[in-house]
């Protein structure tokens, strides 16, 4: 009368049944997750909703408001603007199609579909969208985002055909561009073209046509004969080399005799000394931050233009300290930032980047902006781990956060420039040997032609130690942003930087100092310390970035407001330069370099450097007076009193002096001038009324 399994025993279920409840889970989960987008979209609506209507009762721009919520979208989402601006898109887009925001909130419709939808019919009336909208949502429940999308079009010429070609021409004015997606697996980037449909099918049928051209023994693959005939296509060739093992038996044998080299490459690569020695493994990069296999940074350094950027090894962490700060009262804070001989001592005692002079190695190498390293490949230097390190320390002006100082004199472990040593520190959970995690830099080289490296073969490259083993640098970088926020949570004052002023701890600015746009050298040491834009999650490159100045610049009177210095400059694109200069956000730094951002919400986000920028020391040396007559502006200048009424010299009649001494003689009538117009500065600064022109 019972069962042979015993009391309580129970069958075990079939396997179908078992996969069959899994793949139900699987689909409730769906469901779930479009129901979860679906009330993100919601969200952002009421956000946006209220920041406008607050803006409105505020006379704000409108513009300007959705930037700001952008700004905070992509922030809380911990994404890019391109993400936010996908989300915003829906937002805005779904009021005009009920059906598919009714699909979408009940879960039927996932994301992709959703995003396919209105990116297609957000340029058609309401009129066509009535019409079709009901036969739209009817083949987004079967079709994937590729068939759907040709679907929709098909419905939309068939209902109004002159909207559909006025969408179409729209389209192609403002959707056409090409851009790079670095995000695939491998080191393997997606180039990113929009076309036109048409332009698409043309592209396509060369590469195949181009890819025809080898013979059908060529070992590579049909994608990779694709992404071969695409590169030979942008450097204008016809055909591709064949690479099979037939020689002149091939029969595609001598079709690339005729096709001229390539040119050199165009990039700027971040490589360590190491590396190009064959001594590590260490991977190179590119300014973005990509990292390139060292056999390849070796070859394309062999043919290409470099420049040393001198760098030493600074620390990340500090155990905490008690400092004193500006207020005059202790503070548990971290401690203070590095000392100074970085490139932001522009002050008026050297000639550094800042000054726009050139350095102790020579004249102006240039930098990304000149034709420096762009033109050519490796700079013997740089984040990796570059040229030749150089000691130095330095002092707290102030109590500023988290250090990317040098260790205490009292402390074991690594300095600044010893590559060897490490130092243990705690933080939270980590209780880990911590190297000096970080390199600042103090200075760049002249740009000089092909290196010459030693005949040193990495077939065991990936054996290799690299340069600098970092155990956790990942982990402490996140640790650090955590302890910023967390720092200047306990006392929020803190988070008006290290240099309210921008003025960079100088008394006195030098002359590029107060010049708005900043040189070369500058914007090549502030594109070297940040690889991308600042603003949180912002993958845009600093070379396409803009040079923004942290503390606003000061036309009408540069020595008041922010100073064109290394530690006042940041790279920005435009998209978060324009939120930040209507107030939506706003950038601080903080010592070493390190960005804040914070907005009128809260939201704060740190952005740490990749090469650190140095903070000066609290005393400086002092440039010495000129000894010339004319130095005080109340006096006359030289030129005033020796060359009155004189046209003053340019540097071409210097250059086309004929003897030596008539070229001293113009050199020195033309710094007699440029003292002079130091002095009549100097003098409008002093007494502006004097100078200023009449209100008319």
């Amino acid at each position: 009368m019972f069962d042979t399994g015993g009391w309580g025993a129970a069958e075990t279920p079939p396997v179908d049944d078992c996969i069959a409840g899994f793949l139900d889970v699987i689909a409730l989960n769906r469901v779930n997750e479009n129901l979860a987008r679906a009330a993100t979209v919601l969200a952002y609506c009421d956000v946006l909703e209220m920041r406008l209507e607050a803006a409105e009762a505020a006379g704000g721009d409108p513009g300007e408001t959705v930037r700001g919520a952008l700004c905070d979208l992509a922030v809380t989402m911990t994404g890019t603007r391109r993400d936010a601006s996908v989300v915003h898109d829906v937002a805005e887009r779904l009021h005009r199609m009920p059906l598919t925001a009714l699909r979408f909130v009940t879960g039927s419709f996932d994301w992709s579909t959703v995003v396919t939808i209105t990116s297609v019919l957000h340029r058609a009336s309401d009129e066509t969208i009535a019409k079709i909208e009901y036969e739209v949502c009817a083949a987004g429940g079967r079709m994937r985002p590729q068939a759907l999308r040709n679907r929709i079009w098909r419905l939309w010429m068939k209902a109004d055909p002159v909207g559909a070609a006025a969408a179409r021409e729209t389209a192609k004015s403002e959707e056409v561009g090409v851009r790079i997606d670095r995000t695939g697996p491998g080191g393997i980037a997606s180039l990113i073209a929009k076309i036109t449909d048409l332009e698409a099918a043309e592209a396509d049928a060369l590469i195949t046509e181009i890819v025809g051209t080898v013979c059908k023994r060529d070992p590579r693959s049909t994608g990779t004969l694709r992404a071969a005939g695409l590169m030979a296509l942008l450097h204008g060739e016809h055909s591709l080399a064949c690479q099979c093992d037939r020689g002149d038996d091939c029969p595609v044998a001598g079709a690339v005799d005729d096709i001229p080299p390539r040119r050199g490459h165009l990039l700027q690569i971040v490589v360590a000394v190491e590396t190009l020695l064959g001594l590590s493994s260490e991977p190179a990069t590119l300014p973005d931050g990509t990292p390139i296999d060292p056999e390849v940074a070796r070859i394309v350094a062999t043919d290409a233009k470099w420049q040393a950027l001198l760098t030493e090894l600074v620390e990340m962490l500090k155990p905490e300290q008690r400092n004193t700060g500006d207020d005059g009262s202790n503070d548990d804070g971290p401690d203070s930032g590095p000392g100074d001989g970085g490139p932001d001592d522009g002050g008026p005692d050297d000639g550094g980047p800042d000054g726009g002079g050139p350095d102790d190695g020579g004249p102006d190498g240039g930098g990304p902006d000149d034709g420096g390293p762009d033109d050519g490949g490796p700079g013997d230097g740089g984040s990796d781990g570059g040229g030749p390190s150089r000691s130095g320390r330095g002092q707290s002006p102030r109590d500023c956060g988290p250090t990317f100082g040098d260790s205490d004199p009292d402390q074991t472990g690594s300095r600044s420039g010893d590559r060897s040593g490490l130092q243990s520190s705690s933080f939270g959970p980590f209780s880990t040997a911590a190297p000096s995690l970080l390199r600042r830099v103090v200075g760049m080289g002249r740009v000089r032609g092909a290196a010459q490296l030693p005949s040193v073969r990495l077939e065991g490259a990936h054996c290799l130690p690299p340069a600098l083993p970092l155990p956790g640098e990942e982990s402490v970088r996140d640790g650090l942003v955590a302890r910023w926020l967390a720092w200047i949570a306990e006392r929020p004052e803190r988070a008006r930087g290290i240099f309210p002023d921008g003025h960079g701890g100088e008394s006195a600015p030098s002359r590029s100092a107060v010049t708005y746009r900043p040189g070369a050298r500058v914007a090549a040491f502030v594109r070297a310390a940040y690889r991308t834009c600042t603003f949180p999650n912002c993958d845009v490159p600093a070379a396409r970035c803009q040079i923004d100045h942290l503390v606003p610049f000061d036309h009408d009177d540069p020595a008041r407001g922010g100073w064109t210095i290394v530690t006042n400059l940041q790279p920005v694109c435009v998209f978060h330069h324009q939120a930040k200069t209507s107030g939506a956000w706003s950038a601080v730094m903080l010592a070493g370099g390190a960005i804040l951002w914070s907005n009128s919400l809260g939201l704060r986000r740190v952005t740490l450097p990749e090469l650190s920028i140095a903070t000066p020391r609290a005393s400086r040396r002092r440039r010495r007076a000129s000894s010339r007559p004319g130095a005080s502006p109340i006096e006359p200048t030289r030129w005033e009193l020796e060359y009155s009424g004189c046209t003053p010299p340019t540097l071409n009649d210097c250059r086309s002096a004929t003897t030596d001494i008539d070229r001293k003689k113009l050199a020195e009538k033309r710094r007699a001038y440029l003292e002079h117009c130091c002095v009549v500065h100097a003098r409008v600064r002093y007494d502006r009324a004097r100078y200023d022109p009449p209100p008319f």
